[in-house]
């Protein structure tokens, strides 16, 4: 991606478990917007996560970004993980 520019990624999930998935809170980077499921994913049903990562503050090469998601799962904390390359602009 150019340097400057967004992207977005979109997480779809399925809950696997026996009981309703809470997501409590997902923190990444100030680099990155995050918008997420809010009420409960009963089980065997599907929840999204978000994520809007904006270049511009970035060292330009390849680089990779952490959101961590914090719900009533074993662990409590699940990482989501994304890459980029940051490109100079033209």
């Amino acid at each position: 991606m150019i340097l400057g520019e967004s992207r977005t990624v979109t997480y779809i999930f399925t809950n696997t478990g026996t009981r309703d998935l809470n997501i409590e809170v997902v923190t990444a980077c100030k680099c990155t917007d995050l918008v997420w499921t809010q009420e409960p994913v009963s089980p065997g049903a599907q929840g999204a996560i978000q994520a809007v990562f904006h270049s511009e503050t970035m060292e330009l090469g390849p680089l990779e970004k952490v959101i961590d998601i914090i719900a009533n799962t074993n662990p409590i904390v699940v990482e989501a993980r994304f890459t980029a390359n940051i490109l100079p602009k033209k």
